[in-house]
């Protein structure tokens, strides 16, 4: 199956997600990561132009039609950024359980983009050390900077079509308008993110498993 089958599916079904890709390639020139988990990924193929080996998670049958064809790889193969050959693995399913059955600690990286209360749920996954990037569409953000298990490590801005990553103050970051921060119970009730003083794109977390939760 030809390459172009790809973007040609994802043109006739409008599903595109947004040129990520300087995200990504930011994301992995910082973090160094080799194996990433991207749970609700949808048609996002971006990732593994950076990483070789991207696992992908998503419930909608137009994912899962995509993904599973041979034009993903050959798509991959034409924009990796890498020596390795892609290596691509899609798992069917809704993440709130899917991940649940997944190996645990397997993950180097795990994705977060607008599709809810992913670290909840994938932390499980990753390695100690390992990184979350998450965004704050859906509280994600807030709910890991929650989690004494995660500290934020860098966020990063979209400007002029392009991000950027800096490790730079982050003291001032994830601080609430209207404070005090709100609870998990809070934001998963709201839907939404908390509304900060100093917002990012992006905001990228270390993971430190042994550190007790609260």
């Amino acid at each position: 199956m030809p390459e172009q089958d790809f973007t040609d599916y994802i043109d006739r079904i409008g599903g595109h997600t947004g040129d990520r890709t300087t995200l990504y390639q930011a994301v992995a020139a910082h973090t160094g990561a080799g194996r990433v988990l991207y749970p609700g990924s949808y048609l996002d193929l971006a990732p593994s132009y950076h990483w070789p080996d991207v696992t992908y998670l998503d419930a909608d049958a137009r994912a899962c039609k995509a993904f599973r064809g041979p034009d993903a790889t050959a798509l991959a193969t034409r924009h990796k950024q890498y020596r390795e050959q892609p290596r691509i693995a899609f798992v069917p399913g809704d993440y709130t359980r899917t991940l649940a059955e997944l190996p645990a600690a397997e993950w180097d990286l795990v994705i977060s983009l607008y599709a809810g209360p992913v670290s909840e749920h994938a932390t499980r996954c990753l390695r100690p050390g390992g990184w979350l990037l998450a965004n704050n569409s859906h509280a994600d953000a807030g709910l890991a900077h929650l989690d004494p298990r995660c500290r934020l490590a860098a966020v990063l801005h979209h400007r002029s079509g392009r991000y950027r990553l800096t490790t730079g103050d982050l003291d001032r970051y994830l601080q609430p308008k209207r404070p005090p921060h709100p609870t998990r119970e809070q934001l998963h009730a709201a839907g939404r993110g908390a509304s900060y003083t100093h917002p990012a794109t992006a905001y990228l977390f270390r993971f430190h498993p042994h550190v007790r939760e609260r």
